[in-house]
């Protein structure tokens, strides 16, 4: 696979990991992956945040190449 596939998709993974780790260090509710028996509550921020840099690192592999 090609560069403009690995790159974003690393960012991206990279991004939401990184947020989900600042939560959990810093609690901060709204970033955290929390797990208990009875429910799974997982924030949807990082994920966002995360998408959205994958598209703007594609858009700027895309523009660069051109």
């Amino acid at each position: 696979m090609s560069k403009s596939f690995w790159i974003p998709l690393t960012a991206s993974f990279g991004t939401m990991i990184l947020l989900y780790i600042i939560g959990f260090i810093a609690d901060i509710d709204f970033l955290i992956f929390k797990i208990s028996l009875s429910h799974i509550e997982i924030a949807l921020l990082p994920f966002g945040v995360g998408v959205l840099v994958g598209f703007i690192s594609e858009r700027i592999i895309k523009t660069k190449s051109h």
